[in-house]
């Protein structure tokens, strides 16, 4: 009788381990997926990073271009300015 209870409780200690088991593969599988899309995040946010250094590096070359013009212009208005004082 002692024996049929021993087996029986090791039969439920078993299948309790074995569901324990199955929950922690369940846990394990989205941890891993979870790993993944993280991945993923990470691979896009850096995408998005060097974008926008492109874009701050296109900014200041547009910047540098305005000035320049800026400064032609000005040149050029000073050499009218001073044609017309000379004539």
């Amino acid at each position: 009788m002692s024996e049929m209870m021993d087996r029986e409780f090791l039969s439920a200690m078993l299948g309790r381990i074995n569901e324990i088991g199955a929950d922690v593969k369940a846990i394990k599988d989205r941890v891993d997926s979870m790993d993944r899309r993280m991945g993923n995040l990470e691979d896009r946010m850096a995408k998005v990073e060097d974008t926008l250094q492109d874009v701050k590096q296109v900014q200041i070359q547009q910047g540098e271009q305005i000035a320049g013009i800026a400064v032609t212009m000005m040149e050029h208005a000073a050499s009218i300015s001073t044609l017309k004082l000379v004539k």
